[in-house]
């Protein structure tokens, strides 16, 4: 087998093994924006913990993409637990779409997110827009692989108490790291950093640390990584020129007695 024939399914093959490093994440307060730069096709589910300064949230989180991975969308429900007052329910969404070629070991996808949570009269949204990049690699033939990737973002955050709007913009970024222990189980583990709201402000006020776990509901095969062939338009049909190559035989012009 030549290597230009072999390179394409060495890469399908690592297209499918590593698919399944995409978590359900969603954008709910209390968690880290933790984004990598791959998406897997169908529905994937997980469950997340994220803890910072001053509050931990507990959530769970579904994701969907078409098989050929193009996009993905998640959104999920947590529980967030404040070091000081009563918790409060908090839900979120995310949008992110690679621009890579899904059989390549890097990745680049720009994402956006959006999350609230209301607390004692006080209602909170964030909104991360923002880029990853990612390098996966598969370990033998079992589904195990790991990814890594950086995620900066800018967050917009709005607070809404007792008739006063307060907005406040911030620039962050994340750092994670997914494992597939599994052909189909992932876990996934990161941090979020980067500018601080100050007093009154609206917005992250410190890092925050996240942990997740996930389960790909359709498991990954080499022929998800393999993008269908072009349908043939009839401009494709060309005559063969060359098919009939053997020119037809001609009587001799000059016989011999």
């Amino acid at each position: 087998m030549s290597i230009k024939r072999s390179f394409p399914i060495v890469a399908a093959v690592l297209g499918a093994s590593v698919a399944q490093l995409s978590s359900a994440r969603a954008q709910m307060l209390g968690a880290p924006v933790l984004q990598t730069a791959f998406a897997n096709g169908g529905f994937t589910v997980g469950a997340d913990f994220g803890t910072g300064s001053d509050l931990t949230s507990y959530g769970a989180a579904v994701s969907w993409a078409p098989l050929t991975a193009k996009y993905q969308v998640s959104g999920g429900i947590a529980y967030l637990d404040p070091k000081i007052g009563s918790g409060t329910a908090t839900y979120g969404a995310r949008l992110m779409v690679p621009v890579l070629n899904r059989t390549l070991p890097y990745g680049v996808a720009p994402f956006v997110g959006m999350g609230g949570a209301t607390r004692n009269g006080v209602t909170d949204w964030q909104i991360p827009l923002g880029i990853s990049a990612g390098y996966r690699r598969a370990f033998g033939s079992n589904g195990r692989a790991v990814s890594a990737y950086v995620s900066p973002f800018y967050s917009w955050a709005r607070v809404r108490e007792s008739g006063q709007t307060n907005t406040h913009g911030l620039f962050r970024v994340s750092v994670g790291v997914d494992a597939a222990v599994l052909p189909q189980v992932g876990v996934s583990v990161g941090y979020e950093t980067g500018a601080k709201a100050g007093v009154g402000q609206a917005g992250a006020t410190g890092g925050i640390f996240g942990l997740g776990v996930s389960y790909a509901l359709h498991r990954p095969s080499p022929s998800d990584a393999v993008e269908a062939p072009r349908r043939r338009s009839p401009r494709d049909e060309t005559p063969d020129a060359t098919r009939n190559s053997t020119p037809a035989s001609t009587p001799d012009s000059n016989p011999t007695p």
